[in-house]
């Protein structure tokens, strides 16, 4: 077990090396044509104008972030752009309609409309296409900004070939993307597995809500850095789909922290989880049905998150010292530590932000997709060094129970299990049939032939009795020569057909090996003939019209 943790971990800190160093090692070419436009800007801050500023210190000057309804206009003459295949530009708007001009002549417009009716306008990376007439022409954007908050620190457009920038874009945001095509795909092949070993291992309950919390966080991710719109077409729902999956974030983790210390079974942890949940749902709810726009509601996520912190924090304590936390329940919690932690680092560099303190740097966005790997790595420790232990005890417990109630030379249900098995279907009102059935000659063959001869005609018939009642009832050896079968449902009136086509069996195997004679006496019996309603009395009522039968098979 040891060995394997250490392999894992090798493998997880290489891994995790390659995803977030790789990319220096694949530089492309065309990001050094790149050009980043940065200072020279004349920026018009609602009736304020601020001459040849560097966009990165504009909230210097500014002093504030922006708010709902101001207007911004960034103005500055483009660089030599003829060189240029497809020369583009890109820029970030947050919440913001916005307009293009080169000369004082508007080119384009997006989300204008949604923003003159006071819908919601989301978050975007914009690619826009110039013609090579405009180099040295006067470039000028336009943002109309729809919400509070929507720009704390301005991000300067670039400019390049369209191939270039497309480049450009995909590679700053490597990590990112890597990381959350890999927590979707493996999110999605962790559930199926999951799922997969549900019925037989119900505690993999905690890889089920953790593997719906990888998918959740990768489509988080993507939408959170304007990737999604990147791999799919979300017909400007990016925005609102990066806060629907933030605020189920969660409600998944209340589920995988429940799963894990069966806190599930308790209802009042239940209760509280399904509360949460209450509260994650109502945000997207209202902001479809027009009202408040859901990134109004990130309060009420960053409310959850504290209290599933200090949650946490007093269930891992208690049950530190109360000594019942499992090593399984150990390796998960540590994992949702890690992402727990993440998190708040995250959240500390974002209000830096807001206070205009601090931009926010790379490592603080790449942080939560760090943690993300912590725990996608103690899903897999726990789930190969203890879930597969726990496969291998069921099936070991599967197998003492198999010797426990299989006779041991024909590999047939014993005595046991048939009266386990009668004593479970008579507590039903269904009624049944017991078929007697008592081999012929095998004391004859015992004795004048071989033990070994008496074994092979026991595993014979064994074998021909299996054939027949195949998938039409239960069959069972409960003594030496002493044989039953029990038919129920569809085939409770089937008996004389199947006893005529063991018979006909027998007579095959006579027919390729004449050493002996195979045949057996049977008798059967109904639930509702016996006069006391106890499964042993049925069984005296076969098998007196069993010894019946075997009379008759004698004179005859």
């Amino acid at each position: 077990m040891l060995k394997k943790a250490t392999y894992l971990t090798i493998s997880f800190i290489v891994f995790l090396c390659l995803m977030a160093g790789g990319h220096n090692l694949i530089r492309p070419s065309g990001l050094d044509k790149v050009v980043t436009l940065d200072d020279g800007w004349t920026v018009t801050y609602n009736d304020t104008v601020y001459e040849n500023v560097k966009l990165s210190e504009l909230r210097e000057l500014i002093g504030n972030g922006t708010y709902k309804g101001d207007k911004l206009i960034f103005k500055r003459k483009l660089p030599n752009i003829s060189d240029y295949i497809a020369p583009s530009i890109l820029f970030q708007t947050k919440f913001s309609a916005w307009q293009i001009r080169v000369d004082g002549v508007l080119l384009t417009e997006h989300l204008m409309d949604k923003y003159s009716k006071g819908e919601f306008v989301g978050c975007e990376n914009n690619f826009y296409t110039l013609s090579t007439y405009y180099s040295n022409s006067t470039f000028e954007l336009e943002y109309y900004v729809a919400e509070d908050g929507a720009y704390n620190y301005f991000t300067p457009p670039v400019a390049g070939s369209y191939h270039d920038l497309l480049l450009y874009f995909i590679y700053n945001y490597l990590y990112v993307l890597m990381s959350s095509c890999f927590f979707i795909i493996f999110g999605v092949l962790f559930l199926a597995i999951s799922i997969g070993f549900r019925r037989i291992l119900p505690e993999v309950d905690i890889q089920i809500y953790s593997s719906l919390l990888y998918i959740t966080l990768g489509i988080w991710f993507l939408a959170q850095f304007n990737l999604l719109d990147f791999l799919v077409d979300t017909n400007g729902h990016e925005t609102e789909i990066e806060y629907i999956s933030l605020y189920f974030v969660i409600p998944l983790m209340y589920f995988v922290m429940g799963s894990a210390h069966d806190f599930l079974k308790q209802k009042i942890y239940l209760i509280f989880a399904v509360v949460i949940t209450i509260f994650a749902t109502t945000p997207i709810v209202i902001h479809f049905l027009g009202g408040m726009h859901i990134n109004k509601f990130l309060f009420l996520y960053q409310i959850n998150a504290i209290i599933l912190f200090i949650f946490m924090l007093i269930m891992v304590i208690r049950d530190v010292k109360q000594h019942s936390i499992s090593t399984s329940q150990l390796i998960q919690l540590a994992g949702m530590s890690m992402i727990s932690l993440a998190f708040i680092f995250n959240l500390l560099f974002l209000y830096l932000e807001v206070a205009g303190i601090s931009e926010q740097i790379m490592l603080s966005k790449e942080a939560v997709p760090t943690g993300t790997f912590c725990m996608a790595f103690t899903s897999l420790v726990n789930y190969y060094l203890y879930i597969s232990e726990s496969y291998g005890r069921k099936k070991e417990y599967e197998s003492l129970a198999h010797l426990a109630y299989a006779d041991g030379l024909t590999n047939i249900p014993n005595r046991s299990k048939y009266e386990k098995y009668l004593a479970d279907l008579n507590k039903t009102d269904e009624d049944y049939c017991i078929i007697s059935i008592d081999l012929n000659n095998l004391k004859q063959v015992n004795d004048k032939i071989s033990h070994l001869m008496g074994d092979k005609y026991l595993k014979q018939f064994s074998s021909a009795l299996e054939n027949c009642f195949k998938d039409k009832g239960f069959i069972a050896r409960i003594g030496g020569d002493e044989f039953v079968a029990i038919l129920k449902g569809d085939n409770i009136n089937e008996a004389d057909s199947l006893i005529s086509s063991l018979n006909d069996a027998l007579n095959n195997l006579n027919k390729k090996d004449s050493s002996f004679i195979r045949s057996a006496a049977t008798g059967y019996a109904y639930k509702h003939e016996a006069d006391e309603q106890s499964w042993n009395a049925v069984y005296l009522l076969a098998d007196k019209r069993m010894y019946a039968n075997k009379a008759k098979m004698k004179s005859s």
